[in-house]
This record gives structure tokens, sequence and C-alpha cells, in this order.
């Protein structure tokens, strides 16, 4: 047990030793790595100080600085410290021996014997001897201090390595601090440009050296020192620019159009600044954008898209929809007329949209901005919108000259993009003032932009009477899906049908008119012939057709064109009145009968041999020899013979023909005014109506009785106007005679009291209808008239 305690003795001495041999090397460490380092330092701090190096040579001082201080602390410091705490690899039992035996004469071989032999006993069964022999040895060297190999006090001797630089150092601190502090200090900021200290110095204030991209940036400098430089540069990639002097210590500079950051030195003689760097800051910006637009249905028109072109001209009511592509833009709004700006919605970091429906003309502005530069930049555009015009439309109207009752319409249409329907509108106001409500009918069309229209309309369908009159118009409505269909309509058409005296007035002028051409016929015929009969004693002394008798022989054709002209102009007029009459009043059957005779007549009297014979005249008229002139004017005197007697005759039976039917409509007229004294009496009889009423009512039909009675009269000298006088016949006299009478006495017992004018109106009735019934008037010589002339012409022929 002894000998176990000896041992493990022995081994914590050694250990010990250990500990302290490396604590001794720690130390000298310490001291040669402040030597070292301090030496260091003050010599580069004094050689910068001085050299004032660049980047690159402050670069090597700093970073060598900092190998020889992590080198030397590593070596002396760290790795001495680590050993003393047994980290790492340390010297052995037996490398402490030899040590220490260096100190000790006697005790190495000792010591290493004792080792060996524990190493020994550790491998051997018989351990006994062996423990015997190292007890002996170690009890030989027990006393012997380990420790007192290593005398530490012997490191006083390596403070001559670290003393002096650390005076050295602390000398200049307090004698000369800027050598070591400017000098450390621009060693340790070795990226950084430093000027050597001069007699002035550039300075720029509180300037922030940023400038918006694109944009000019102007350098203020201040010069201050004890010598001040009457020119100071700006160097910028190697070039140097002379800055402009606004007074003794100030100078300007002008960064034009900064695109990009710009580094750049301020230079004055030697004295040269710190490179400085001039910073940008991105400006927003648009690179491109494209405009999307969704026209309105009604417009046929389909999608579109466009190109960097803000400024547009579109129809009401297109939907836009932008889309921007930008840089360094943070924010995009835009804003329309005065309106505020609207924010755009943003899609990716740079793509922005925005969409509008236009309705109206704008100006507007995209402004852009971004963090950095929160005042926008801008660019304006405008938009012009296409209003939906108002469709047009157009109409003419054309009155079928056979059935008057007839309207034809013929328009166009136009809209700039559709029409949506077409229709035709019509307000009948009756002859009393009362207005129908208003009727609307579609119009068929065809589709399209522009069309044309035809309709018509039948004036007995639509219900106008005698007196009536239609407002009429067309409308055409657009197919605008924003603001509305819009609709414009033609000018108000007006159609007065005449009422049944208007027609009477009229019928009454026809045949006036009827009359006069008849009788100017009658008269140019007379003086044809007569003209005829001397042309041809002219040609029967010249031997032949010269060209004075031509021109003469041509007017006589044109006489008789103008004659067949009259002749159908009459004819024309003849056939207006009777279909006024079939229209505005029911004709007598047997006045009917007689006037569609007189009607063929008229046809007849316009003889189509005769406008032949005119024709073929006009033809040969170049060649036309004397024989053929005689000859043809032979036929023309015989037919214009033959047409003079027709005529005569037509005139004297139209004018019979027309007195017969102004006595029956007189007739007619008396049986109603007798219906009306009838119900007159009746109110009377049974006083249903104010004595005044009555009394002007009696008034009014007095004057209707006065102006029977004056039609009378006229229809008497229409009689003798008969030229030569027709004798009507004993019975047409005493009819007339009688209808006479009975206008008087019906106007006497008119005014009488009432109970007689009931007995007066049943007479006046009755005598009406009598002479109806039995008279024939002057219409019977109608009877074997038609086939004397007709049979001339044929004969003639």
């Amino acid at each position: 047990m002894d000998l176990h305690q000896n041992y493990s003795l022995l081994i914590q001495k050694l250990d010990q030793f250990i500990r302290k041999f490396y604590l001794n090397q720690l130390i000298r460490g310490a001291l040669y790595t402040v030597g070292t380092v301090l030496f260091l330092f003050l010599t580069f701090s004094i050689l910068e100080y001085y050299l004032y190096f660049g980047t690159l040579g402050r670069k090597i001082l700093f970073f060598g600085f900092i190998a020889v201080l992590l080198g030397a602390a590593y070596s002396w410091v760290l790795l001495p410290l680590f050993h003393y705490f047994k980290l790492g690899k340390t010297i052995s039992h037996e490398e402490a021996a030899k040590i220490i035996g260096d100190h000790f004469n006697n005790v190495e071989d000792k010591l290493l014997n004792v080792l060996n032999l524990r190493k020994q006993a550790e491998a051997m069964e018989n351990k006994e001897l062996l423990f015997a022999g190292i007890e002996q040895k170690t009890e030989s060297i027990k006393l012997v201090p380990f420790k007192a190999a290593i005398d530490l006090s012997k490191n006083r001797k390596y403070l001559r390595y670290a003393l002096p630089p650390f005076l050295s150092l602390v000398f200049l601190l307090f004698a000369a601090p800027s050598v070591i502090t400017d000098s450390t200090y621009r060693i340790v900021n070795n990226g950084k440009e430093f000027a050597k200290a001069a007699p002035f110095s550039f300075e720029l204030g509180k300037q922030i050296l940023e400038v918006p991209q694109y944009e000019d940036f102007n350098l203020e400098l201040a010069i201050s020192g004890k010598v001040l430089p009457n020119d100071v540069s700006v160097e910028i990639d190697g070039f140097q620019y002379k800055a402009e002097k606004l007074d003794k210590d100030h100078f300007s500079f002008l960064f034009r159009n900064v695109q990009k950051d710009v580094s750049f030195r301020i230079i004055s003689g030697s004295v040269t600044s710190e490179t400085k760097i001039l910073k940008v800051i991105p400006k927003p910006s648009l690179s491109d954008f494209t405009v999307s637009l969704n026209y309105p249905a009604h417009t046929g028109r389909s999608r579109e898209q466009l190109t960097n072109l803000g400024d547009l001209m579109i129809p009401e009511g297109t939907v836009v929809t932008w889309n921007f592509n930008t840089q360094n833009t943070d924010h995009l709004l835009l804003k329309f007329d005065a309106d505020k700006a609207i924010k755009a919605e943003q899609k990716e970091a740079s793509k922005f949209q925005f969409r509008k429906s236009i309705n109206k003309d704008h100006s507007y502005r995209v402004l852009y901005a971004n963090d950095r530069l929160p005042i926008p930049d801008s660019v304006n555009y405008s938009i012009n919108v296409i209003k939906d015009q108002f469709p047009t439309i157009s109409v003419e109207e054309f009155i079928d000259s056979n059935d008057r009752n007839f309207v034809y319409f013929a328009g166009n249409a136009s809209d700039d993009y559709g029409i949506q329907n077409l229709t035709f509108h019509y307000t009948l106001i009756k002859q009393n003032g009362k207005s129908m409500p208003e009727m609307m009918v579609r119009v068929p069309r065809a589709e399209g932009k522009e069309i044309a229209y035809e309709y018509n309309i039948d004036l007995n369908k639509l219900g106008v009477e005698p007196g009536d009159n239609l407002t009429y118009f067309f409308e055409v409505a657009d197919n605008d899906m924003i603001n509305g269909s819009k609709k414009s309509k033609t000018g108000i058409l007006t159609y007065n049908k005449p009422t049944f005296e208007e027609f009477k007035k009229l019928e009454n002028e026809n045949e006036e008119q009827i009359k006069d051409n008849l009788e100017k016929s009658i008269k140019d015929l007379e003086k044809m012939q007569e003209n005829f009969r001397k042309m041809k004693e002219k040609l029967l002394q010249e031997k032949q057709l010269d060209w004075q008798s031509k021109k003469e022989l041509e007017k006589l054709l044109e006489q008789q064109k103008e004659l067949q002209n009259k002749l159908e102009e009459s004819k024309k007029k003849m056939d207006e009145n009777l279909k006024n009459q079939e229209e505005f009043q029911q004709p007598d059957p047997e006045v009917k009968e007689k006037q569609e005779r007189m009607q063929e007549l008229m046809k007849e009297a316009i003889s189509p041999e005769q406008k032949e014979l005119m024709d073929k005249i006009q033809e040969l008229m170049q060649d036309l020899e004397k024989e053929d002139a005689m000859q043809m004017m032979d036929q023309f005197e015989m037919n214009n013979e033959n047409s003079n007697k027709d005529m005569k005759r037509l005139l004297e039976l139209y004018k019979q023909l027309e007195m017969e039917k102004e006595v029956k409509e007189q007739i007619k007229e008396l049986d109603k005014l007798a219906d009306k004294q009838d119900e007159l009496a009746n109110k009377t009889e049974k006083e249903s109506a104010p004595k005044e009423e009555l009394k002007k009512e009696q008034e009014e039909l007095n004057k209707k009785m006065d102006e029977l009675e004056k039609k009378m009269d006229e229809l008497e000298k229409k009689n003798e106007e008969l030229s030569p006088p027709k004798e009507l016949g004993d019975d047409n006299k005493e009819k007339m005679e009688d209808i006479k009478n009975d206008m008087n006495d019906s106007k006497k017992e008119l005014n009488s009291k009432s109970g007689d004018n009931k007995k007066a109106a049943k007479k006046a009735k009755g005598r009406g209808q009598k002479d109806e019934k039995n008279g024939q008037g002057p219409g019977d010589e109608y009877a074997g008239w038609r086939d004397g002339p007709t049979g001339r012409r044929h004969q003639n022929h």
C-alpha cells in the first residue's frame, strides 16, 4: 500500500512540474507577443503617419499586423495556455524527467528507472520483486523538489522585449497622439481614401450626395484653411473638370444628367480629397403600356389592343383597360381632368392595371413615383369620345294619279351603328275637329346602317272621310345601348281630304274647263280648216313643196297636236269628276250611265287615226312631196270636219248632261231639306228644344232654301245658253217649274208657325220624290247619238 502511495506521489510531482513548465512558457510568450505586436504597431503607425500610404498599402499594413498578432498570440500564448490546462498534446513524464535531470544531478536516471520498472510491472505476473525495486528508488528521490527546476523569476530578462515598445507607445500617446490615432484610423479604414493634411480643406457642408436619376446635381464646395486655392477641379474617371468659383472660399460643380453612381475626387494642386460617391436614386419610369378597348356591343366592333398609344378616339361607352410596365415604380395613378387621382391596381412588382368606362372627352395624366422620390413624374394624354349620333331619315310622298286614296312613300334611313326599328305614325282629325289617338305601324325594312324603304297606305282603310285631316310621319330608332335608343322622324306630312263642298267646287271648275276646252277646240278646228284650205290653194299654184311650205305645214301639225292635247285634258277632267263622284256621293245610276257614255265619246273624239297621221307626216316631212302633202291635207280636212261636228254635238250633250245631273242633285238636296224641316217641326211640336235654338235652325234652313232657289235660276240660265237651245220637253219643263214652285212654297211656309212647318216639309218632300220618279231629264237625247258620230268615223276611214 505504501508502495503505491509513493509512486502516486512521484507522478503527482511530475504533473506539477509539467504545469509550471507551461506556465513559464506562457509568461515568456506573453512578453514576446506584447513586444512584437507593440513594435509592429508603432512601426506601421509611424510609417503611415509620414508616408500616407494608399488604400493598398494600408490594407497590407492592416492585414499584415493582424496576421503577426494572430500568429504570435497563437504560438506564444494560446498553445502554452492550452497545455497548462492539459489540452492538446503535452510533454510526457519521461521528457519531464529529462528536464528535471538537467537541473538535479543523478535524478534523471532514477526517475527514468522508476518509470520503466512501473511499465514492466504492469506487464508481469510476479510483481513483488519489481515493486520492491520501485519502492527503493522512489524513496531515494522522494524529497527532491521537482518544481524548483523552473525559476519563473528568470523571465524578467524578457521584459526588454516588451517594455521599450510599451514605453514608446505611452510616450507618443502623450507627446504626439495624432501620430498614433490618425494613422491607426486610416489603417483600420483602409478602404477609404485619405488626403494628406494640407493648408486648406474641402467641406461639403450638409449636402447629401444623392440625385434623382437623369437629373442634374450641383455640388457646392466650401474651402477652409490658412491658404485658399484659386482653382479647384473635380476628377471623374481620371479626367479633371474645373469647378466654378463663386467667391474666394466657395466653388460649385454641376453634374449633368446623372444616370448612375459617380465616383469623384476634389483636387486643388497637390491636395486631393478622398474618393466620394454621388449616388443615384433610381427614377420611376414607364417602360411600355398597352390599351385594351372593349367597344359597346351595339357598335359591332371587335376588341382591340393598342401599344404605347395613350391618345384615343373611341366610341362612347368603350371600356378601356390600361396595362403599364414600369421600372423603379412603387405607385402609379391616373388623374382625369380636374378629378382626384385614382390609384392603379398593382398586379406584380412592376406591373399596374387600370380600367374605366369612357362616356365623355377627357384629358388625363399618368403619374408614377417611388418611395425615394415621392414627387411623381407624369405624362399627359387625351381621349376624344365619338358620340353616338342621332339616326337620319328622309321620305318622299307620291299620290297615285289614278286613285288619290293610295299614297306611296319611298325614303332612306341611316345610323352610324345600326337601326333598331322603323315605324309609321298617323293621327286622324275628323271634320268636327276631334282628334283620334295616334296610331303606329312597324315598317318592314332591311338590316344595315343605311337602308332604303318603301311603304304605302290606303286612306279609305284608315277611315279618312271627306273633310277629315290626316297627319303622318316616319320615325327611326337607333340601337344605342349606352344612352338608350335615340329617335329621329321626318317632317309631319298632312293630307286634307276635300269636303263635299270643295268637291262640288272642283267638279264645277272641271266642268267649266271641259266646256271651255271643247269650245276652244271647235274654234281652233274651224280656224285650222280655213288654214288647210289656204294651204291647199297655195300648193296648187306651186310646182313643188318648198321649204316655206313645209314650215307652214309643220305649224299646222303643231296646232293639230295642241287640239289633241286639249281634248285629252278634257278627258282627264271628266275622268277625275267621275272618280270623285264615286268617292264622295252615290251618283244617280241613270246619270252615271250617261256620264260613262260621254266618257267613251270623248275617248273617240281623240282620234287615234288623226294622231297616227300626224306622226307619219312628221316622219316624212323632209322627203314629203307636193302630191303626198295634198293627199294628207285632204285626209286632215275630212277628219277635222267630222271631228268638228262630233265636238259640237259632244259639247251640247255635255251641257245637257250637266244640267240633268244638277237637276237631280237639286232634287236630292230638296229631299234632305224637307227631312230636316220635318225634323224641326217635330222638335217644335214636342218643344224638345229652346225656342231660340229652334228659331236659329229655322233660319239656317231658310238660307239653304234660298241657295237652292239660286241654283235653280242658274239651271234655267244654263238651259237658255245651250246653242242651239234644246227643248227639254213638256215633262221636263213642267218638272223644273214644279220644283221651283215647291221651293217658293216651302220658303213661305218655313217662315210661318211651327205647325205649318211640318205640313210644308211633307209637301216639298212629296213633290221632290214625284219629280225624281217621273222626270226623265235632257239625257234622253243620248239615244241613237252614239252611233251617229261613230258611224261617220268608220266611213271616213
